[in-house]
């Protein structure tokens, strides 16, 4: 905390000991004559039951008999306005800081991502990972502990899909043997096991072996020397089972065959749950990396498949607590409770107060399978009970989620009021990216993947470079043309809707991730020159317009992540770093000579400011999530 900061905490404190804890956040006037900083008295004045004009003059006079720090002390409204001394100004600069806060014992619990396993990402991938991962390092930032949970989609129909198509893959490519296949599964005298014996299929091991060396689509980012990537593996699989089933006349027998395999694994069938093993594991080593160039990191990958309680094996051997309560167990437990109740039809639904205006719900089939809010349930009293103890549970889930996690926070206040205590639920809802033609689906192909994103953008990028630079190390390239996606879209009000255009995503103009990061550049190249490290100057030093202006919005750094991190709302932060960016040009371009400067306290402190930048919008990136280049 800086003096003035002090300054202002010990007048508030002494003149309203009614205001406990006062947040003394500084902003900027409207025009710069008025003064350096305006403080805004308006949330001080419920508790004092004063005006807003009568609380500001009791501040102001405070203000002015500090002559040493303040000047040119003014009211407007509810606003104190004021200028700053040299004494202030160096004091201000030497209480910059971007180093993580003291830690603060709270954890705070992250479910984004939501990626599927029988999926590849594709665009949308952008929105809940690179807002989720923001929420998480700006928490981390401010001393939160953070756990973040990929809840990743590992259980449903669709594989009973992929295991059938899996097993079936050769030989159904055939009309004939796909007629004989049906024909086998309708004869009631044909058991299920003699289908498999039947058509020969590949053992799982070797027919993943034979489909990830068939295909020779090229792609930027692989593992396991080269091989197809396992979503692609999957999604060919999907398309695959789409296109001998849903053109021929044996839709439904097909997805009969297909909800069996599902239940087989759900039974825990050897082959079935070793299919699936293999397709998880696979597909959530094969996400992380495409995760890795986003800057994206979950700690944990917890799956639906996990709420589950089937006992089945972790794909990657994760070590997250074991499960109490499964879903069964939690829907018994809202039945006791009172909070659901068992239909006549014997499936099991929550009708809510009738003051929420929430609409009832479904919490378990007539079958007895559970449904998404079964699960999201079980996660909720998983993480209150396995030892986290976290204050906050965040959910980066899209808008279209949003009456169904009312439901889902609503339930849980009604069944686990002692659990929850304070622990807030919180919604931190995105608008989704949309294509120029409109919604994107799988099924009908209408997808721009996240490979084919990152391989393009990289192509662009290197492309529009060339012709405004000079060439630039793959890794630089890679910095700009990812952190110019990422940022097009954390610029923005996560609660929007957007439409992705390859023309603004990678703008190199105006708010944008490349005027940022080349704004960082050239700070740093700036110091770069210099070598040594400059001593900050000991005494106060004269300062300019542009010194004062980028100095204070130095300033501003916590107070940007606070706001960001408090509201989830990471376009906050992205505003603040251009609006940095944006005020440490014009101070580049209206100060000359800044090496060649003859006052050494001068030269050292500016020398010093421009450090500061630098490290300020390399951290604000890394809160975001978005790498810097080196070079640019």
């Amino acid at each position: 905390m800086s003096i003035v900061e002090r300054i202002l905490l010990d007048i508030v404190v002494g003149a309203f000991p009614e205001v406990i804890n006062p947040n003394i956040a500084l902003d900027t006037p409207p025009k710069n004559e008025l003064g350096d900083f305006a403080f805004n008295v308006f949330p001080y004045a419920k508790v004092t039951k004063l005006a807003p004009p009568a609380i500001a003059e009791k501040i102001a006079e405070g203000l002015r008999n500090r002559p040493e720090y303040f000047k040119d002390v003014s009211i407007m409204g509810g606003y104190v306005n004021f200028f700053l001394t040299n004494t202030s100004w160096m004091d201000l600069f030497n209480s910059l800081s971007t180093e993580d806060k003291a830690p603060k014992n709270e954890t705070v619990v992250v479910d984004y991502i939501g990626a599927n396993a029988g999926k590849p990402l594709h665009i949308g991938h952008i929105c809940t990972p690179s807002i989720g991962q923001s929420i998480l390092n700006t928490h981390k930032y401010l001393g939160y502990n953070i756990i973040g949970d990929s809840h990743f989609g590992d259980w449903g129909g669709i594989f009973g899909k992929l295991i059938f198509q899996w097993k079936f893959a050769n030989f159904i490519r055939d009309e004939k043997n796909l007629n004989d296949f049906f024909r086998l599964s309708k004869d009631e005298n044909t058991k299920y096991s003699e289908i498999l014996t039947k058509m020969q299929y590949l053992p799982p091991s070797d027919m993943y072996n034979n489909i990830c060396h068939e295909n020779n689509k090229l792609l930027t980012i692989r593992e396991n020397n080269g091989k197809e990537c396992a979503e692609d593996f999957m999604l060919r699989l999907y398309y695959s089972y789409i296109q001998a089933t849903y053109i021929s006349e044996h839709i439904k027998e097909a997805d009969e065959l297909c909800r069996l395999e599902f239940k087989k694994l759900s039974e825990w069938d050897d082959t079935n749950v070793e299919m699936w093993r293999k397709i998880t594991a696979q597909s959530i080593a094969s996400t992380n990396v495409f995760l890795r160039f986003l800057n994206i990191a979950p700690k944990y990958n917890i799956g639906e498949s996990f709420y589950e309680g089937l006992n089945l094996p972790r794909p990657n051997n994760e070590d997250y607590p074991d499960l109490k309560d499964n879903m069964k167990d939690i829907v018994r437990e809202l039945i006791e409770k009172k909070v659901a109740t068992q239909n006549e039809d014997g499936s099991v639904g929550v009708i809510f107060p009738e003051e929420t205006k929430i609409p009832s719900c479904i919490l378990q089939k007539k079958d007895g399978t559970g449904l998404y809010l079964t699960s999201d349930l079980a996660a909720i009293k998983y993480r209150l009970t396995n030892g986290w103890n976290p204050s906050k549970i965040i959910y980066s889930v899209d808008s279209r989620q949003q009456l169904h996690l009312r439901q889902a926070f609503a339930i849980a206040r009604m069944a686990w009021p002692e659990l929850l205590g304070n622990t807030e639920l919180f919604h931190a809802f995105n608008g989704f990216i949309k294509l120029k033609e409109g919604a994107m689906s799988t099924r009908k192909g209408t997808v721009i993947f996240l490979s084919d994103l990152i391989t393009e953008g990289f192509s662009r990028t290197k492309t529009i470079i060339e012709e405004k630079w000079q060439s630039l190390s793959d890794t630089d390239i890679e910095a700009i043309s990812i952190g110019a996606i990422k940022y097009s879209y954390l610029a923005q009000d996560r609660e929007k809707d957007v439409v992705f255009d390859w023309d603004k995503a990678l703008s190199f103009e105006g708010n944008s991730g490349p005027y940022i990061q080349y704004s960082y550049v050239r700070a740093k190249n700036i110091v770069e020159k210099v070598g040594d490290k400059v001593p900050v100057p000991l005494v106060p030093v004269p300062l300019s317009q542009y010194d004062r202006v980028c100095l204070r919005r130095l300033s501003f750094f916590d107070k940007a992540v606070i706001d960001s991190a408090t509201k989830y709302k990471p376009h906050i932060l992205a505003t603040y770093c251009y609006e940095l960016a944006t005020e440490f040009n014009a101070f580049y371009v209206h100060t000359s000579k800044i090496l060649e400067e003859q006052d050494a306290d001068i030269r050292n402190f500016r020398l010093n400011l421009i450090q500061k930048v630098s490290e300020t919008l390399q951290k604000g990136f890394e809160l975001l999530a978005i790498k810097m280049p080196e070079k640019m």
